[in-house]
């Protein structure tokens, strides 16, 4: 038997015309199917074909034609008026399909399945003239159900994905043969509902290919159907109008990403990210400007038309995170109609850190029947960008927020915190305590008034060991976002998800909220790609979070049942 073996050609450049037919050569691995039989007689290219491919074959110098074999024989294949047609011209003509060998050994394996399906069906109708509705008849259903739809994959399989390899590997092998040439053209005759997949088989090996189909009108000089009697004389009214119609592939322009890093080097965290979201490409920009975004964007959208920008999103990045919003408005900006597209600012994944906290927190506390998460009074040891908008957040939800300098080197340190509370009221409209809290006593008088607390610290840091915790007894959750030993909170692991560490006091651990970040980043970046909004920035991460922490409707459950033992 012949081996399905498809390699591409070497120091040859093969153009393939795949020719669409006007029918779908009758073709199946297992002998089933009888219902086409009689369209046979319609089966075979119409006058109107002939004269189309005649008019190719006049204009497109050919080095061989192939055509589907199907279920004819070498010598039915032979008789075909196409064959006429190409021998005259003296162009080769090969049938070309799945090796009869191939065929017969999957034919082989499907008509044990469908054997073994027609036994069981026939014990369903046993049992169903008995009207015995037992265990066994559902068992026999459910068996036979499995069997029916491992039968179908394996002939649709067989049916496209195997035999187009074969007509593929086939139409490589004819071009090898052609030696008197570098550029070799080919003319496949093709069943519409192959076309698709050899063309995509073909490509894949650098073959460059182009699809055309026969558009044919039929115009009578009446539009009723003749009776037997009639039929002569509507065939010598009748004209039939044939053209080609290339079909072009739809070419849809790329999904591009236009990363701007306000950092002096480019972070590769967000770079990946995208590419795992599915953009085609990231081109990212360093040190970028306000007065540098608004250059680039306008050339970005510029360059890609209207219908490219729809393709077309930027993120902004860095770790400053006053400096990206600044980068932020200036892109923003630059757009206008029809030239707008989606923005994305996540400051050194800030944002979507902080809205994973929230949300976590949010979902934990819920779930663990410790009240909701608005009602308490909530601690951010930390003034990062990570600190003051989970602050932000936390204080729009309606919590009593709280928000720790902790620099023990810091002059200023009361100051400096109050400072943020005020800016933060000024910004984003939110009330929240700044305090200075650089000594375990500070951090303890905390601790006293506060529900949860959540550690958005330098990593490597400790902010919280447990003799600390030994002195409160209000203090519910606490969530540390250092990944980095050691941990900002002691005794903390890093999956620890609402474990209870000490009595009433319950954790969560970096990786647990850096899983829902990285999945927060990414539903973003793929809600810009697909949906096009304007902007996302923190507001539009915190529901992003709390909707991928909701439970699927679908309940994970795995059944398993066993055929009950007869009796004896």
């Amino acid at each position: 038997m012949k081996t399905l073996e498809v390699t591409p050609l070497e120091n040859k450049k093969l153009n393939v015309l795949l020719i669409e037919k006007e029918y779908n050569e009758p073709f199946w691995i297992t002998q089933q199917k009888t219902s086409q039989k009689n369209l046979s007689a319609i089966h075979k290219p119409s006058i109107g074909f002939f004269k189309f491919l005649e008019n190719v074959v006049a204009k497109v110098k050919l080095d061989f034609v192939t055509d589907e074999l199907g279920l004819r024989t070498s010598e039915e294949f032979k008789k075909n008026i196409l064959s006429e047609l190409l021998q005259r011209d003296n162009i080769p003509f090969y049938p070309v399909d799945m090796d009869p060998n191939a065929r017969t050994y999957l034919a082989a394996a499907i008509d044990k399945k469908i054997e073994l399906r027609n036994k069981i069906i026939e014990a369903i109708e046993k049992l169903a003239l008995k009207k015995d509705d037992t265990m066994e008849k559902e068992y026999l259903v459910a068996y036979g159900q499995n069997l029916q739809s491992e039968i179908e994959s394996l002939e649709h399989e067989a049916s496209f994905s195997v035999r187009e390899n074969w007509i593929v590997m086939h139409i490589l092998d004819y071009a090898r043969e052609v030696t008197d040439s570098k550029e070799i053209n080919c003319l496949h005759i093709c069943s519409p509902q192959n076309c698709a997949g050899i063309k995509t088989a073909l490509e894949e090996l650098d073959v460059k290919v182009e699809v055309a189909k026969l558009s044919k009108k039929v115009i009578a000089a009446t539009a009723e159907i003749p009776s037997i009697h009639e039929l002569e004389n509507y065939l010598q009214s009748m004209q039939i109008q044939v053209k080609p119609i290339i079909k072009k592939a739809e070419s849809k322009a790329p999904y591009l990403l236009f990363y701007f890093d306000t950092d002096v080097k480019a972070s590769p965290f967000d770079i990946c990210m995208a590419y795992d979201a599915g953009y085609d490409a990231v081109i990212p920009y360093q040190n970028v400007t306000p007065e540098e975004a608004k250059i680039l964007t306008q050339d970005a959208l510029l360059s890609r038309g209207p219908k490219g920008a729809k393709h077309t999103v930027f993120m902004i990045g860095g770790k400053n995170a006053d400096r990206a919003e600044d980068v932020f408005k200036a892109t923003k900006n630059s757009m206008f109609p029809p030239f707008k597209t989606s923005i994305i600012v996540d400051p050194a994944g800030a944002y979507t850190t902080a809205a994973a906290m929230v949300a976590k927190a949010e979902s934990s506390i819920l779930s663990s029947n410790l009240g909701e998460l608005k009602d308490k009074t909530c601690a951010i040891l930390g003034t990062g960008s990570v600190g003051k908008i989970a602050a932000v957040l936390l204080a729009k939800l309606g919590c009593k927020v709280m928000i720790a300098s902790l620099n023990p080197k810091r002059v200023d340190g009361k100051e400096h915190a109050e400072n943020i509370a005020r800016l933060l009221a000024k910004d984003y409209g939110v009330q929240v305590e700044g305090v200075f809290a650089p000594t375990p006593t500070s951090k303890i008088e905390i601790l006293k008034k506060v529900d949860v607390l959540m550690c958005a610290g330098i990593r490597g840091v400790r902010l919280i060991d447990k003799e600390m915790l030994d002195e409160t007894k209000n203090i519910k959750v606490l969530l540390d976002i250092n990944a980095v030993p050691p941990f900002g909170i002691e005794g903390i692991e890093l999956n620890d998800n609402m474990k209870e560490m000490m009595p009433g006091i319950f954790v969560i651990g970096a990786l647990a909220v850096g899983s829902l970040k990285h999945k927060v980043e990414k539903a973003i970046l793929k809600d810009a790609k697909n949906l096009g909004k304007e902007e996302y920035n923190y507001t539009h991460a915190l529901p992003m979070a709390r909707q991928l922490l909701q439970k699927s409707l679908l309940p994970k459950t795995k059944i398993t049942l066993s055929y009950p033992n007869r009796k004896n």
